[in-house]
């Protein structure tokens, strides 16, 4: 195997994170392509960068470039009236992450170096580029007739990039979160194949957040699977891009083992911000992939997800604050479950209803719980109703969370009928795709 050597294009950022605080300041840090850069440096990866940023940016940008190791750092453009800090309010990323390029719509991209001039310098055998508002169609063109690999993740600011192109590409990169994979792929294998059919394209690699990942081989039609490693995790910010880098830097001559590597080195960067940190644990991983890579992980894709009815049960009635509850829809919501709310699908009973129509609601409610894969009970306060439907739901031997947001369950039935018992959102989440993934049969 060829020795490889990898040149990242795309933009710098400030990830500011709202929700991680030191001294009551909220936590930032280089972003855009450094996470790449992280991940190929702590990989002993030789790598360059080439780099879109505001001019404040370049004295930490130069600094760091050392640190990390790279052997070259060209800056390929500038940006005006932009200050590309990227504001995020959720870092953890159990729902919508609530990204906020700052002043994003006024940005003006001037190209400052012509990428084939830096290409020249390198000498890269790969290259992966992270599309921005920068011309980045310009310069995939300027690509397509090189003898280089292009691995192109397609996640912002990509929706029409490939229009006209006509070179190869040895890897597309998906993410699940992104609107080209949920609106104009639809959310399937079939509309990513549907998609892209008319691009020379080997590989398309799709990253399905806490459920693992999958890899499409457009040559064979085969599929690879890979799972997630739950670890501690402090954010998920650049994740994915860390995924990216291991995944295309061959460590291994097998797919599946990449792929496992890739979500190991991945986890172990969501668990810290500390680059040296990172660098140990990358290292341990390294040593010693035979172990970790048997450690239990998850998988659940997106598709899956849809399929999988989860019963909420839950007080949620018209004088209850249902604030957590409504936060907890969205996130589950966000990760593509299903969810069913008896309340809303059948109907409340109160003062009002008459004896026949309590049986029917009961029996609405009896049959939904029958059909349902996992029961997520939100304890608002001690509601009878929604014990109720713990220990009825247990009688059927299907999974349940106990979710207790305000840490009022007194009631030994229900800790004893919960399969998991969760006191925050993202411990939910987390315990949803435990108790919901599935094992891989190559």
């Amino acid at each position: 195997m060829c020795k490889q050597k990898f040149l990242i294009i795309g933009e710098v950022f400030t990830d500011t994170h709202l929700d991680i605080t030191n001294s009551n300041s909220a936590i930032f840090r280089l972003g855009g392509i450094f996470h790449s850069a992280r991940a190929f440096s702590a990989l002993g990866t030789d790598y360059a960068m080439a780099y879109y940023a505001p001019s404040y940016l370049e004295e930490d940008i130069n600094f760091y470039n050392v640190k990390l190791n790279s052997s070259g750092c060209f800056k390929l453009g500038k940006i005006d009236k932009c200050p590309n800090v990227m504001i995020v309010s959720e870092s953890k990323e159990v729902g919508d992450q609530g990204y906020c390029n700052v002043l994003n719509e006024q940005a003006i991209y001037t190209e400052t170096e012509d990428i084939l001039n830096i290409i020249d310098i390198v000498k890269p055998t790969d290259i992966l580029i992270n599309p921005g508002r920068y011309d980045t169609k310009s310069i995939l063109n300027k690509l397509q007739n090189l003898d280089i690999k292009i691995h192109i993740d397609m996640h912002y600011d990509s929706n029409s990039l490939l229009d006209g192109y006509l070179g190869k590409i040895e890897t597309i990169i998906l993410s699940t979160s992104s609107d080209l994979f949920k609106n104009l792929c639809k959310g399937t294998l079939e509309g990513i194949i549907e998609y892209f059919k008319n691009y020379n394209i080997n590989n398309i690699l799709v990253k399905e957040n806490r459920g693992g990942s999958y890899c499409y081989s457009t040559k064979s039609g085969t599929i690879t699977e890979a799972y997630s490693y739950p670890t501690k995790t402090m954010h998920s910010v650049g994740v994915g891009d860390v995924y990216n880098s291991v995944f295309i830097s061959n460590k291994f001559d097998k797919l599946q083992n990449n792929m496992t590597l890739a979500s190991l080195i991945a986890s172990q960067y969501a668990s810290t911000m500390d680059f040296e940190v990172f660098k140990i644990n990358v290292s341990d991983v390294l040593d010693n992939y035979n172990k970790y890579s048997q450690i239990k992980g998850i998988r659940l894709s997106w598709e899956d997800r849809k399929n999988i009815n989860i019963y909420m049960a839950a007080p949620d009635f018209p004088y209850v604050n249902t604030d957590k509850l409504i936060t907890l829809e969205k996130c589950l919501k966000y990760h593509n479950f299903n969810l069913r709310f008896p309340i809303k699908e059948n109907g409340l009973s109160d003062e009002n209803t008459t004896p026949t129509q309590r049986a029917q609601i009961f029996s609405k409610d009896m049959e939904l719980l029958q059909t349902c894969d996992l029961l997520i009970a939100t304890l608002l306060y001690n509601d009878p109703g929604t014990l109720v439907e713990i220990g009825a739901f247990g009688q059927m031997k299907k999974p349940t969370i106990l979710f207790d947001p305000y840490k009022c369950c007194n009631n030994l039935f229900a800790e004893q009928f919960s399969t998991r018992y969760c006191q925050t959102i993202e411990e939910v989440v987390e315990k949803t795709f435990e108790l919901m993934g599935k094992e891989i049969h190559e």
